[in-house]
């Protein structure tokens, strides 16, 4: 579901069908629209302008993994839609400061001019391709991030060997497709696997930092302010101005159990250990959230024991001063802040 401040809701249904609703009513206000195929797996839905996006993946239904837009704005509201002929799209789509739409496609079996491995840029009317990155070697697994640095657009995303590759938005790969600007050296340990669907990043001053939420042990020779790392972490990378653009560890959070895809409000660091099971066997921890300062990996607060189950995948984002955090036993936590302050977690149930 994707909300607009205007009170509308644009909601996609198990049919595909693209329905637009009054938040206050939850009824459709114009006719439902075809979208997508039916049974589909989609990501997120993201709204640029009039036009509103969206990703499948997996096959369901039949879909064909790709991008897919609609216009919003036209009565008839066109679909417009590009297949990766390859690999699935990995999380959602992103979009450079000038409205270029910029996915992940993972591993796969390519066909024609299809795509796997590798990062594309698509025209955001129209879906076509425009430029891509790919390597034989890089299994995205991470949906792309997008900073800037010396008035460039960067695209950052995490390979499964733990490897952040960061490529000009305006010339992905280079004359040949092959070449990123940076890559780091990989920080999984054997077993890691990096958790959530994207990196996050944030700027300060002349420092931008990406963070990488991984599941299990990193490397060695990292930070250990906060202590021994086994169950998973989130690493916190910079990369200082310059004329070189790279990467090198900054810190490295408590140990967490299933970390996900921090938040970052001014400066603050939000990072939730999901607790999530990894196996089917597991039972799942409660969730915590910490919060770091994002430039030195300080820890200013944690939730301690407010939660008591593990966090629903998805759950967790911010509004008006709050970080919210969905749990797998139907509770809505709500952490507030004002002022620098914490406040007791209020719970919705």
């Amino acid at each position: 579901m994707l909300f607009r401040p205007s009170g509308v809701g644009y909601v996609i249904s198990g049919d595909g069908m693209l329905h637009v609703v009054g938040l206050a009513s939850g009824k459709d206000i114009q006719r439902p629209a075809p979208f997508l195929p039916a049974n589909s797996r989609w990501s997120a839905p993201i709204g640029v302008g009039t036009m509103m996006y969206t990703a499948t993946s997996g096959k369901c239904g039949g879909t064909p993994s790709g991008v897919w837009a609609i216009d919003l704005d036209r009565e008839s509201k066109p679909v417009v839609s590009w297949k990766t002929n390859g690999g699935d799209v990995i999380g959602a789509v992103a979009f450079t400061s000038d409205g270029t739409l910029i996915a992940a496609i993972g591993p796969g079996q390519a066909s024609g001019d299809g795509k796997a491995n590798a990062i594309v840029a698509l025209d955001p009317r129209t879906l076509q391709m425009k430029d891509w990155f790919t390597q034989p070697d890089a299994a995205f697994v991470t949906g792309p991030t997008i900073l800037h640095h010396n008035g460039k657009d960067i695209v950052a995303a995490a390979t499964k060997d733990g490897r952040v590759l960061l490529l000009d938005a305006g010339s992905l790969g280079g004359s040949d497709h092959a070449k990123p600007l940076h890559a780091s050296k990989p920080y999984l340990a054997s077993g890691a696997t990096v958790s959530g669907e994207s990196l996050a990043a944030w700027q300060q001053s002349n420092t931008s930092w990406i963070l990488l939420p991984v599941v299990g042990r990193l490397t060695t020779g990292l930070p250990t302010t906060n202590g021994p790392v086994s169950n998973g972490a989130v690493l916190a990378l910079k990369s200082s101005d310059g004329s070189a653009l790279s990467l090198e560890p900054g810190w490295v959070s408590h140990d967490m159990i299933s970390p996900t895809s921090p938040i970052i409000v001014n400066g603050a660091v939000f990072a939730l250990a999901t607790g999530q099971p990894t196996t089917q066997s597991d039972r799942g921890t409660a969730a915590m959230l910490h919060a770091y300062d994002g430039s030195t990996g300080t820890r200013l607060w944690n939730s301690d024991k407010a939660m008591t189950s593990f966090a629903s995948p998805g759950s967790f984002w911010s509004s008006l001063g709050q970080i919210y955090v969905g749990a797998h036993d139907g509770t809505l936590h709500a952490f507030g802040f004002e002022d620098e302050r914490w406040s007791t977690p209020k719970e919705v149930k």
